[in-house]
């Protein structure tokens, strides 16, 4: 999932977490990727409860457009972070 901001600066990635160790999909579990102009500023994880909330309120706002409704790839995360 990708939503923008209306001038286009500001993008935000939302992928689904997976684990190096295992290879395996981490349930309930999501990266969000915020960058502006292209460079990353931060990422963090959340939860599907926190995910969609942040989505919901996000496009709400006026601010953000959805501009890709599908998953992304999985990411590697790692066991500590989790």
């Amino acid at each position: 999932m990708q939503i923008q901001s209306n001038c286009g600066a500001m993008v935000i990635d939302y992928y689904p977490a997976k684990s190096w160790i295992d290879d395996n999909l981490i349930p309930d579990l999501n990266l969000k990727v915020v960058t502006n102009y292209g460079k990353t500023m931060y990422k963090v994880l959340m939860n599907d409860y926190a995910v969609g909330n942040d989505i919901i309120a996000k496009n709400d706002s006026g601010l953000y457009n959805i501009t890709d409704n599908t998953k992304g790839y999985p990411q590697y995360v790692k066991q500590s972070e989790v």
